[in-house]
């Protein structure tokens, strides 16, 4: 066991102690589905966790499935995203030289106990100023899945070799999009599309959003979000996404305020989902 309490980045890790009560089921001695196969390879999330410390990777955000009455126990879906200290993308001074961090690369890792889901590990953006906690498209870099028995040190060291190489172009794609100037329309557009990500509203199918909802998300949270640059635009869409709190008209044509959202799998995806929306308005040139 590898302990983060003598870690001089504890403060901004979390603790294994406190891991442990936000997600237990990580630390799960056994496999938690009884009626899985004699073949499927048990490893626990714990060994990733101290495996990834050991390359310099430690936890800032834990979260698993809330279970319910029908599942027995046997649900333990959950997710864990790691950070590294040293891999960061910093803001250029004006003279050209490495100025503070602006964001942390986070290798996001899902998967459970009860042989259903495999590791999967994908690549996050965490934004210091709004601590929002962005999840890169598969379409921009592919998630890696190993399954528990293929479980070793060589391929989680491809998860960290890729996220790491993905930082450069991150950090890239950010300053291309703190250069690119919205229009309000397009501001109009991605604030639409928040909804119906929100709405699961599919291709081509109608929906009619009101104009006070496209205010409500364009509506700056802070100071820094008062810019017309595509990367702020994007952030201050992704935080009502993600946590909610503007009113929007249901399929029912009922008006409610809309949540945080609390379901992991949905958390990801609505994350990717918008990042897709969001390159379309780089220019082509970096986008390809």
């Amino acid at each position: 066991m590898i302990s983060f309490s003598d870690n001089k980045l504890a403060d901004t890790f979390i603790k294994i102690d406190e891991l442990k009560k936000i997600c237990p089921t990580a630390f799960a001695k056994d496999k938690t589905n009884p009626r899985t196969s004699d073949r499927y390879d048990y490893v626990s999330t714990e060994k990733v966790i101290n495996d990834l410390a050991k390359k310099g990777w430690f936890p800032v955000q834990a979260r698993q499935c809330r279970k319910n009455k029908n599942s027995n126990g046997i649900r333990s879906f959950h997710m864990i995203a790691f950070q590294n200290k040293k891999v960061a993308i910093r803001k250029v001074n004006p003279d050209g030289t490495p100025g503070e961090v602006d964001t942390y690369p986070r290798i996001i890792l899902t998967t459970s106990h009860d042989g259903y889901n495999a590791f999967r590990f994908m690549v996050g953006l965490f934004r210091l100023v709004c601590s929002n906690g962005l999840v890169v498209s598969d379409g921009e870099i592919a998630s890696i899945t190993i399954r528990h028995i293929n479980y070793n040190d060589e391929e989680l060291q491809k998860v960290i070799d890729r996220t790491v190489a993905f930082t450069e172009v991150a950090a890239e794609k950010m300053s291309v999009m703190k250069n690119t100037t919205v229009t309000e329309e397009q501001k109009r557009e991605i604030a639409s599309e928040v909804v119906k990500i929100r709405k699961n509203v599919e291709e081509g199918e109608k929906y009619e959003i009101d104009e006070a909802t496209i205010v409500d998300i364009l509506s700056p949270v802070r100071e820094e979000d008062k810019s017309d640059d595509l990367w702020t635009v994007y952030n201050m869409c992704q935080e009502k996404l993600i946590k909610g709190g503007f009113a929007a008209k249901g399929k029912n044509n009922k008006v409610r305020k809309q949540r945080g959202i609390t379901s992991i799998k949905k958390d990801i995806d609505y994350n990717q989902r918008l990042w897709d929306v969001i390159t379309r308005y780089v220019p082509t040139t970096m986008a390809a």
